[in-house]
């Protein structure tokens, strides 16, 4: 199996490394990785993924993108994991007197234009084996945006008008790219933090990335046949 894992920041990819090292040879056997650092943001992620996907001798079986995440939910504590099965483009739109409004709420287009669905975009369901492997995986939904919110208002108008429980600066951007190039994918992402909160000293970076490691080999055990 041909797998392009990405994360936006080395330390997420090496974390995501060391779990593929600690799998045992037999069970390496068989996954042929490519690994990816898109950067950070919507733009470089597009950029670098498209060109990766579409420059490769040979197609990929499976994209995964892994990293730390903000959460909006208490059912997300920091330290916890959830596989991030719908994303939203959450400041892609128009800011008015009544507040913010997407491309969709302005009928610039239509929520099923594609590749959305109802004005977000989705994650494919993948082989019967490997969700079943990937079931302790809770799933949640995301909204991705390119300042990180740090004020209690924003955080309100993201919940409310996308019911988020994660928050991340790329994951959208990589759902548009897989689902345009018709390549199956998924995405991860560990918790350090709660969203809205500015002080540093209070989020958990390097629980979030023991958290992913172990995520992390639940997933790839979940490839080896």
């Amino acid at each position: 199996m041909r797998i392009l894992i990405t994360a936006a920041e080395e330390e997420e990819l090496i974390t995501f490394r060391q779990a593929y090292n600690s799998l045992s040879k037999s069970e390496q056997y068989g996954l042929d990785i490519t690994w990816m650092i898109t950067g950070i943001g919507t733009t470089s992620t597009s950029y670098r993924l498209t060109k990766m996907i579409n420059t490769s001798p040979q197609r990929f079986d499976l994209a995964i993108n892994a990293g730390i995440a903000g959460s909006f939910s208490g059912d997300f504590p920091i330290g916890s994991v959830a596989r991030i099965d719908r994303e939203y483009f959450g400041d892609l739109g128009f800011e008015t007197f009544s507040g913010f409004q997407t491309l969709f709420d302005y009928k610039i287009l239509d929520a099923d234009t594609h590749p959305f669905k109802g004005g977000a975009l989705h994650a494919p369901m993948l082989d019967a084996q490997i969700e079943e492997s990937l079931k302790e995986l809770p799933r949640a939904t995301a909204v991705t945006v390119q300042t990180v919110s740090g004020l209690p208002g924003k955080r309100d108008q993201l919940r409310r008008d996308f019911l988020p429980s994660i928050e991340s600066m790329e994951g959208a951007a990589f759902f548009y790219v897989c689902i345009l190039e018709k390549i199956p994918f998924i995405e991860i992402r560990s918790v350090s933090n709660e969203v809205g909160e500015r002080d540093r000293a209070k989020w958990n970076i390097p629980l979030a990335l023991d958290s992913l490691r172990g995520a992390g080999k639940i997933l790839l055990m979940s490839l080896v046949k």
